[in-house]
């Protein structure tokens, strides 16, 4: 199931919503914000839902560096890099501190313990920070946003924003998205309330702060303006005083020569800097023009003429007017020549203000004009003073002249442009009476903006100069901003952000204990109820377990007085309620057999500490066993109490003495079992050891009686087993021991024997008992037996070496024919070490490999043709070469190896059927036997269809060949594995017909379909007339069944003639083939098949 996207896109609106406003607390010269609360959202986030989100913190981390940088976009100078890294940067942050969180804090912490949160707050937190500051500062001076000068400045102002945002954020989104929900939803309301009101006490004073410090720059700027403004007040003043006093000295003197002029200005001049020059213009009609002219060609020798000048301060000779005012004087003159003869009456904005000052009397300044003499791009103003010869009124007073100074704007500001400069203010100067276009005098009139367009520092003051209105304009500069910003309004945010997040911390700590102790108080209030519930309950359970367990308890109430029973007690005693009131009432009430000891009992915990348990029996019938347990309490030496408990332990001792008899006795047939008849036969030995006696061991073993087992079944061998123990009981003395050791195992130890032949007797007496037909359900069994008997001292002497000398000779009779016994001789154990071994190197052959198959054809005798064969094993010994299987089946089948042995011929034949399909060869039916042992197993049906399945035989051509015994008794279950093989298309068919427990009854019932004379049969035809009889009835009998036969053994012409002319059709001996290897079988059968071709 896809995860949803709606985590991912709350998260990015979320750190851009309060990423942007917290980029504009950044404070110059810094451009990095003292508190980023994104960075703690981020962690916060991550650490919760997983790195998956990592997406969402880079799409809103560049969601707010894009709002920032719009307004720069494609400006000149802008660079990618820093929007680009700044989310890389950001976006690593959260990464690298979910880690560390995830490698410092346990699986599933909720920080809720000091330990826990300090390691989240305290090392995950400010090392993670680190990243984003690293990269996005590198990336800033990479791409000249900030200078390398700035850097460290802006890397800790950055990396202590992202930490303190982190440390304020981070439990704030914590408690509303933290997982488990419950654990968290608990904490909100003691985390975030104290938390925001925090936060909005710290907005509050942080506006507070701010609005102090613009306060107070705002005030210093108006200063520092105001100081600006006087000091251009006081050189234009300066100014104004300069042509007064020239004023002064041309009325002094009747004839002002240049040299005076010179030597009355100059000074000034040096004091003064900024004036451009000084002139003197003497007043001329236009009737003394031509005279005026001449005068002053006469007296400086020079070529001279009023000119007049135009607007681009192009000067041509004058035109005729009623009046002039040319310049004869200038100071200084180098770089001023051309002023000279100059009439500014001439010049609009000249005349204009040398009007003004012939009607007031007052120094009148013209407005912004460009000097004739100026070869740059400054502005100048020229002062004109009036001069006249009597006080008279001015509009009656004849003038003399006129004096101007000419002031280069640019230079006359420059002392207050260079202190401005050096504050960090920009100034210009205007004239308010001028147009647009020409009122800056000097000054940039594009000054540099100031750091934050809307916090601009600007003043204007207006300065009133010779009858016009001028403004000297000042604004702050970024550096002078910084020059006077102080520290206080990063330091609150810093203390008081601070403060916060160790604010929440604590919170943290102590919401998170308080969590924790109310989910301990819960648990153990429930734990409580619990264990109130679980009392009332264990007070119904101890008096049901008291029932049950048939267990009364007491106490006195008082040292040895009075009595508390319960009523499981009453019952168990068979007394009434108030019967049993004190101790002496609790001793009546059991047998008097038992009163002593319970009495004895009772005074003993009265005097002594400790427990005393003991059993008595009740007065009531039937009579019940109860085992008291008494214990006194004692205080100090002295008793305060009897307690103890009565339970009924009559069906546990009875146990016991079941089990002490199990111990010693067979269950099934009373007689001693292996252990007891051990214990006594060492006694009986260290008797006869001691007084010269001699005893013999009987080993006796029952002949198939697995066979009666397995037929009858388990319940009908146990009932013989017992009805053999009687008759063994009734072959012995009473002094004798008889014991079953094993399933149809018996041994017999006959003591102080008299005479050397009395154990060959009581052997006969054995058997000839057994032979006496034994009634099972109604039905009449024999059951033979093999015993071996070894004697006393002669075979040995100990019981364990007579055991087993005696299992020896028992072996020896079954191998010489069953129901006989044979006595121990030496040679014996021999042959059985050689059976032993026997089995072991048969048992390393089936798991090595060294069985083979041969395969004896089976042949149609009417055509001659080779239908199959018969699979039948041999042992290829290391030592002794090709084994016929009657050299070590009967061991195999003795040892039960005949079960691994023949799952191996049925895998072996049905892998060769599908080898001889593979190579090309005509279907074969391949015949397996198949032993009563192996048919017998409950797994046998089971295992024969895993073998057709690994090997992928043909079942149809696959004919299991099971002999007689096998089909003993056709029980229902045998009955159900025959049609379960048939059911998987296998062959059934009954091996050496005649030879076994033949009954006609399972030719009908079993699903067979093919019979096999037995050879012993066709060995005497045609000439034995009792083989021929038997052959003739079985081929008659299974023509009438519907079976068909196979006769074994055919050796001679004449059997094949007889068999064929009686209707029997499929042989198979050695007159058509001995058993063949694999490779000898497909030669002969290719040959065969050739010749039948």
């Amino acid at each position: 199931m896809r995860a949803s996207p709606l985590p991912a896109v709350v998260l990015a609106l979320a750190y851009w919503a309060v990423g942007y406003p917290a980029l504009h607390l950044a404070i110059p010269p810094g451009y990095t914000a003292p508190f980023f609360p994104p960075a703690g959202i981020a962690l916060a986030a991550l650490f919760v839902f997983g790195l998956r989100l990592w997406p969402a913190v880079f799409a809103g981390s560049a969601l707010v560096q894009l709002a920032t940088a719009w307004p720069l976009l494609g400006s000149a100078g802008w660079n990618p890099l820093g929007p680009l890294a700044v989310p890389v940067g950001a976006t690593l942050q959260a990464v690298v501190g979910v880690l560390l969180a995830r490698r410092l804090l346990a699986p599933g912490d909720t920080l809720d313990t000091a330990g826990s949160v300090m390691r989240f707050l305290g090392i995950c937190m400010p090392l993670s920070g680190l990243v984003c500051s690293t990269i996005g500062v590198s990336a800033l001076v990479w791409a000249a946003v900030i200078p390398a000068s700035d850097a460290l400045f802006n890397w800790w102002t950055w990396w202590t924003g992202d930490t303190l945002g982190m440390l304020v954020a981070a439990p704030l989104t914590l408690v509303f998205i933290g997982r488990p929900t419950q654990d968290w939803r608990q904490r909100r309301l003691g985390v975030a309330l104290p938390m925001s009101i925090a936060l909005v006490l710290l907005a509050l004073a942080y506006r507070q702060v701010v609005s102090w410090e613009d306060s107070r720059v705002r005030a210093q700027f108006e200063r520092d303006s105001v100081h600006l403004s006087a000091l251009l007040q006081k050189r234009l003043e300066e100014q104004v005083d300069m042509v007064r006093s020239i004023e002064r000295l041309l009325l002094a003197s009747d004839q002002v020569s240049r040299a005076d002029f010179h030597e009355f200005v100059a000074p000034w001049m040096r004091l003064h800097p900024g004036t451009r020059s000084f002139t003197w213009n003497p007043y001329v009609r236009h009737a003394e023009r031509a005279v005026f002219e001449e005068g002053i060609r006469s007296d400086y020798r020079v070529d001279y003429r009023i000119l007049d000048r135009d607007p681009a301060g192009q000067t041509s000779p004058a035109t005729e007017r009623r009046e002039y005012f040319p310049v004869t004087h200038v100071e200084p003159e180098e770089g001023n020549h051309a002023v000279l003869g100059m009439d500014p009456l001439s010049f609009p904005v000249a005349g204009e203000a040398i009007e003004r000052a012939l009607a007031t009397g007052q120094p009148a300044a013209s407005a912004r004009m460009r000097l004739v003499q100026e070869h740059g791009e400054q502005h100048a103003v020229v002062l004109y003073q009036a001069v006249f010869a009597s006080s008279p009124p001015a509009s009656v007073r004849t003038p003399l002249g006129v004096v101007s100074a000419a002031l280069g704007m640019d230079d006359l500001l420059a002392a207050v442009s260079r202190q401005a400069a050096a504050q960090g203010i920009a100034v210009r100067l205007s004239d308010r009476d001028a147009g647009p276009e020409s009122a800056l005098l000097a000054g940039d009139d594009r000054g540099q903006e100031s750091v934050w367009p809307e916090e601009i520092l600007a003043r204007t003051t207006s300065i009133d100069f010779a009858g016009r209105r001028w403004e000297l304009h000042t604004r702050a500069l970024p550096r002078y901003i910084e020059q006077l910003r102080s520290w206080a309004a990063w330091g609150t945010i810093a203390v008081g952000v601070l403060t916060s997040a160790m604010l929440g911390a604590l919170l943290l700590i102590t919401t998170g204990n308080r969590r924790r102790i109310q989910a301990l108080v819960e648990h153990r209030t429930a734990e409580l109820q619990a264990a109130s519930v679980r009392l009332h309950e264990n007070r119904a359970a101890l008096i049901d377990a008291q029932r049950i367990a048939r267990l009364g308890s007491w106490e006195t109430l008082c040292a040895r007085d009075g009595l508390h029973a319960s009523d499981e007690l009453h019952l168990l005693l068979d007394s009434t309620a108030g019967d049993l009131n004190s101790l002496a009432d609790l001793i009546d009430a059991i047998a008097p057999a038992s009163r002593a000891a319970l009495t004895d009992a009772l005074e003993r915990a009265a005097t002594e500490p400790g427990r005393i348990m003991l059993d008595c029996n009740t007065d009531s019938l039937p009579m019940r066993t109860l085992q008291f347990r008494i214990e006194g309490e004692h205080v100090g030496g002295r008793l305060r109490r009897i307690r103890g408990t009565a339970q009924d332990v009559t069906a546990l001792r009875e146990a016991e003495a079941r089990i002490r008899y199990l111990a010693r006795f067979d269950p099934l047939t009373g007689l001693l079992n292996r252990s007891a008849w051990q214990d006594h036969a060492q006694d009986v030995l260290r008797h006869a050891a001691r007084h010269d006696d001699r005893c013999a061991v009987l080993f006796l073993d029952l002949d198939d009686f697995k066979t009666v087992n397995d037929s009858l079944g388990h319940a009908a061998g146990d009932r013989l087993l017992a009805q053999v123990a009687c008759r063994l009981g009734g072959c012995v003395r009473a002094e004798d021991l008889v014991a079953r050791i094993g399933g149809d195992e018996f041994v017999i130890l006959l003591s102080r024997l008299a005479h050397a032949e009395e154990p060959a007797r009581v052997a006969e007496r054995v058997l000839d008992a057994l032979a006496r037909p034994l009634q099972i359900d109604s039905q009449p069994l024999r059951v033979g037996a093999s015993i071996g008997i070894a004697l006393y001292p002669a075979d040995g002497g100990e019981i364990d070496t007579l055991l087993k000398h005696a299992d020896t000779a028992m072996y020896e009779a079954k191998e010489s024919g069953r129901n006989a016994y044979r006595f121990f001789l030496p040679e014996m154990t021999q042959r059985v070490t050689r059976r032993l071994q026997t089995e072991a190197e048969l048992r390393k052959a089936i798991e090595s490999g060294d069985l083979r198959l041969h395969y004896q054809p089976q042949i149609d005798a009417a055509s001659g043709r080779v239908y199959g064969c018969e699979a039948l094993v041999r042992w290829q010994h290391p030592e002794r070469g090709l084994l016929p299987p009657d050299r070590f089946v009967p061991f195999a089948e003795q040892s039960g190896l005949i079960v691994p042995l023949g799952e191996w011929v049925l895998r072996e034949a049905c892998l060769q059927q599908v080898r001889w399909r593979d190579a090309g060869l005509p279907p074969l039916d391949v015949a397996v036997n198949i032993s009563a042992l192996q048919f017998r197993r409950r797994d046998f049906v089971a295992t024969v269809a895993r073998v057709l399945g690994e090997t992928g035989a043909d079942p149809a051509r696959i004919e299991l060949e099971i002999t007689e015994s096998a089909l003993m008794d056709a029980t229902p279950e045998l009955v159900a594995s025959f049609d379960q093989l048939v059911a998987l298309g296998l062959t059934l068919a009954l091996d050496d017909f005649g030879t076994g427990y033949s009954s006609l009854s399972y030719l009908k019932r079993l699903p067979l379909r093919r019979l096999k004379i037995d050879r012993s049969f066709v060995d005497g035809l045609p000439d034995n007339p009792e083989d021929a009889a038997i052959t003739s009835a079985t081929l008659s009998l299974a023509r009438d069944l519907g079976m068909e036969v196979v006769a074994e053994g055919v050796e001679t012409e004449e059997q094949r003639g007889y068999l064929r002319k009686r209707g029997c059709r499929a042989m198979q001996g050695y007159l058509f083939s001995r058993p063949l290897g694999v490779e000898e079988f497909r030669t002969w059968f290719e040959e065969q098949a050739a010749a039948i071709a």
